[in-house]
């Protein structure tokens, strides 16, 4: 098989999570995507819900070999800054090629309501370039999101991204998916949690995504999960040296291949938060 032949089939999977408030990061990525309930850099996109409890500076990159084709190149970068209220938050990601390019950028802003609660709203660009003959496309749309601690050990979380189904091009009425998740997380102890996530987007079937992070030294961390729709298995590893984190996973699909990813992110400065049990 071609690898044209091979970009063809792999365009309906490989461009569900753009233009769509698809979920970036690596360490998002070894746990099946199932990221609202966790609080990293990485929730400047994956959930503004989260950020009220992310109380340090950290920025981060990440690039994406989907399906070993360089056509379906995916990379991007985030950065979060708390103040004395609130967090602020910028994402941008980039997926495609010179012919076909699907770009994201994202603003956002989450606010701790309480040492439980977090609530965050976003504001998303994105733009849509086809070739040097059919130009390109914007749109403007946004999402909210909640975090909600029920439990020291059980987070709940969800999020809608574009409520209003904003359209990307008035040819043929082309409408921005709208995309709504509804996670959980169970924190074992300070080496375990498991997190799970339904999603469900005005155009694909419920996708159910779960995943379990272990800590076994103080240094690294190891990942796996899984999804639904498409059917994947994910699986990572992290190291966290001072602030530095070093994380490489990938994403299993059983026709299309693998998906390997590396990130890298820095939290520095003043820490607002107080201790907590998720690393």
């Amino acid at each position: 098989m071609t690898k044209f032949s091979l970009l063809i089939i792999c365009l309906p999977f490989s461009f569900l999570a753009s233009n769509g408030d698809g979920p970036i990061g690596t360490r998002s990525a070894a746990l099946a995507h199932s990221s609202s309930c966790l609080h990293d850099v990485w929730s400047s996109r994956n959930n503004q819900g989260s950020l009220g409890f992310v109380r340090q500076a950290d920025v981060g990159a990440f690039y994406e070999n989907r399906f070993f084709v360089k056509e379906l190149s995916q990379s991007g970068f985030a950065a979060v800054v708390p103040i004395k209220k609130g967090t602020f938050s910028l994402a941008y990601s980039s997926i495609g090629y010179k012919l076909y390019r699907e770009s994201q950028v994202t603003l956002g802003y989450g606010l701790k309501l309480s040492e439980t609660i977090s609530l965050g709203v976003g504001f998303d660009y994105l733009n849509t370039k086809i070739g040097d003959i059919y130009g390109q496309a914007n749109a403007f749309t946004g999402s909210l999101g909640l975090n909600i601690k029920l439990l020291p050990q059980l987070t709940i979380a969800t999020h809608i991204y574009n409520p209003f189904r904003v359209s990307i091009t008035n040819y043929n009425n082309e409408k921005v998916p709208t995309i709504f998740k509804f996670g959980a997380q169970y924190i074992f102890s300070k080496k375990v949690f498991l997190v799970g996530e339904a999603e469900k987007t005005s155009a694909q079937k419920l996708n159910v995504k779960g995943g379990i992070e272990y800590n076994p030294s103080s240094l690294v961390y190891l990942r796996v999960g899984g999804a639904t729709y498409p059917t994947q298995a994910s699986f990572g590893i992290g190291v966290n040296y001072q602030g530095l984190k070093i994380d490489i996973s990938s994403m299993y699909h059983s026709i299309l291949g693998l998906s390997p990813q590396i990130g890298l992110s820095y939290a520095f400065g003043k820490n607002y938060s107080k201790p907590t049990i998720q690393p």
